[in-house]
């Protein structure tokens, strides 16, 4: 067993890999300030296989059918106390983006239901920033039929010269292996206000 002085940075340094090589299969299409304001940010179908799993997660891309969208299956491997600190799974936007989005007001809508089996009841969602302010986790209760899960959250300042952010989901806190499906992560923004 590592002891925390080699844990902590080793996770530390594995998690910014994961970052790095999901930022490097992402479109590098520039898009302007407005552009983004008004396209908002959505994830779904193929891009479903993008997301990232910081480590105490996990999640399976499964390809859309004639019957049935593509989706993500996500669930969590460790308990969230146990586990390293992390945004859990996540969709990560660049610094174009951050900075479009700071000082709005975001809505952040994850499309999900409970799996049929192993089926998860309570997932937490958030969006993080690079230390512009946090949303914090945000508990959703689980049905079994698709449905819309948001919450309102206002983005602060950026300050320097900008950085990730995160659109994340932490699929139960316990680290039982039961599991949710995700059709679509979206944010759009309520007010656009220029700073």
């Amino acid at each position: 067993m590592l002891k925390d002085v080699f844990f902590y940075p080793l996770a530390g340094i594995i998690i910014a890999l994961i970052i790095g090589g999901a930022l490097s299969l992402g479109n590098h299409d520039v898009l302007t300030v407005n552009d983004i304001r008004q396209q908002g940010f959505t994830v779904e179908g193929p891009d479903l296989a993008g997301l990232t799993a910081a480590p105490g997660t996990n999640y399976e891309y499964i390809a859309a059918t004639p019957n049935d969208p593509a989706l993500a299956r996500l669930v969590t491997t460790l308990a969230r106390d146990v586990a390293p600190p992390s945004p859990g799974i996540f969709a990560a936007l660049n610094p174009n983006y951050e900075a479009a989005f700071s000082q709005q007001t975001l809505r952040l809508t994850i499309t999900a239901r409970s799996s049929a089996k192993e089926g998860l009841a309570e997932f937490d969602m958030a969006y993080f920033t690079a230390g512009s302010g946090d949303s914090g986790w945000k508990r959703q209760t689980l049905t079994s039929e698709w449905a819309e899960y948001s919450f309102d959250f206002t983005t602060g300042a950026v300050k320097g010269e900008g950085d990730l952010d995160y659109f994340s989901i932490w699929p139960g806190i316990t680290g039982e292996p039961l599991m949710m499906d995700v059709k679509r992560m979206r944010i759009d923004v309520l007010e656009n206000t220029d700073p």
